[in-house]
């Protein structure tokens, strides 16, 4: 895995996890959620876990580029970024990389190795949505499975970058097959019911809701409430 940037065709652009997740503070507050990711799911060697939303706008790519570096940057776990957010790919411009990955992956044309590029931030890889994946309904389940059961056997974390469950509910496919569901809400502009209904759609689906990272609050820096549903 370590050979990956060798192989890309686009060198990334110096990520900088301080200025990423806004400052030190912040870090600790991601930290705080990790904690709460972790004694929720002590049993797991690696968790593998779905960042997700109701509506559109309610900040999933900025907890999941958060959490990842804090995880890789701050607590040394060896960390996998999975955009499949079809509403809002934007994984590899936060990380200054090619946007090929997942599509190209799962279609047989990119080896694992070229599609999950290793970042800047030691023990963080990404892998970009790719060029053709524009709606998960699309997505071959088996593969993605597979591809899941792969990244399990060599990270500590896998972070799914989800479009919102509420008007993508496609993406409802992907609860079985992860360990949790992460709802990330806006603070002050989601109504209660509205969040419900999501976890009644993942329940359905056979995922399990974790809980919920309570986004965008108006402070300076940004503070994050992690609490069961």
């Amino acid at each position: 895995m370590e050979s990956a940037n060798e192989k890309s065709t686009e060198e990334p652009r110096k990520t900088d996890p301080a200025h990423t997740v806004r400052d030190q503070d912040a870090f600790h507050y991601y930290r705080g959620l990790i904690g709460q990711i972790e004694i929720a799911l002590p049993q797991h060697s690696s968790r593998v876990l779905l960042i997700s939303s109701s509506i559109r706008g309610e900040g999933t790519t900025e907890v999941v580029v958060g959490l990842g570096l804090t995880l890789a940057a701050a607590m040394g776990r060896k960390t996998a970024v999975i955009d499949c957010n079809t509403t809002n790919p934007d994984i590899h411009r936060r990380f200054g990389v090619s946007d090929v990955g997942l599509d190209e992956h799962l279609k047989g044309r990119l080896s694992l190795e070229r599609a999950l590029l290793n970042t800047t931030v030691h023990n963080l890889y990404v892998m970009p949505l790719g060029a053709g994946l524009t709606s998960l309904a699309s997505l071959d389940r088996g593969d993605f499975q597979a591809l899941v059961a792969k990244l399990r056997e060599t990270f500590d974390y896998v972070l799914i970058d989800s479009p919102a469950l509420g008007v993508n509910p496609e993406a409802s496919m992907l609860c079985d097959m992860v360990d949790s569901v992460v709802l990330v809400v806006r603070h002050g502009g989601t109504r209660r019911e509205v969040v419900r209904r999501t976890k009644d759609l993942v329940e359905r689906a056979g995922g399990r809701i974790l809980g919920v990272v309570l986004n965008k609050r108006k402070f300076p820096i940004p503070e994050f409430l992690y609490k069961r549903l």
